[in-house]
């Protein structure tokens, strides 16, 4: 783990946390938008900057009307996860086709927000992954021409 690699995982949090809270409560609840979220497209330039979303997912769901157990372990952790699963299929696509793997990462997080508020008995899951997935596909298909300019700062630094 090199210095600048922290120092990115680190500012990749902070700015996750300040978005997600900036713009409560719509960050929150069956019916979320969140967007921070624009910032998990460049997990597919660099595996460990998803550690910075899941950092972030944590101190961001402090703030949570829901916080518990499921906000603050199960949401990091599956950040986490379909992060390096993005970035496993992106690597596949030999680096093309940014779509589909910002596709796999919306889904992943639609299922775990859907499931986490089945869990809690706030929502029915179907309804929940389909309006969560809806607003991730959104955010992350709108995020990849805004983050073409990160990618390549990053592949020269």
């Amino acid at each position: 783990m090199t210095t600048r690699r922290t120092v990115l995982i680190s500012i990749v949090a902070a700015l996750y946390v300040v978005l997600t809270v900036g713009i409560a409560p719509l960050s929150f609840g069956p019916i979320q938008f969140r967007v921070s979220e624009a910032l998990k497209v460049i997990v597919l330039f660099d595996p460990w900057l998803s550690l910075g979303i899941g950092i972030g997912t944590f101190f961001a769901n402090l703030s949570s009307p829901f916080v518990g157990p499921w906000e603050l372990i199960w949401m990091p952790l599956t950040d986490m996860i379909g992060g390096v699963l993005a970035w496993a299929i992106y690597r596949v696509l030999r680096r093309r086709w940014m779509v589909l793997p910002c596709a796999v990462y919306a889904l992943t997080t639609g299922a775990s927000v859907a499931l986490m508020l089945w869990a809690l008995g706030i929502d029915a899951f179907p309804i929940s992954f389909a309006l969560i997935s809806a607003s991730e596909l959104a955010i992350l298909f709108g995020a990849i021409p805004l983050l073409s300019p990160v990618k390549q700062w990053l592949s020269q630094t």
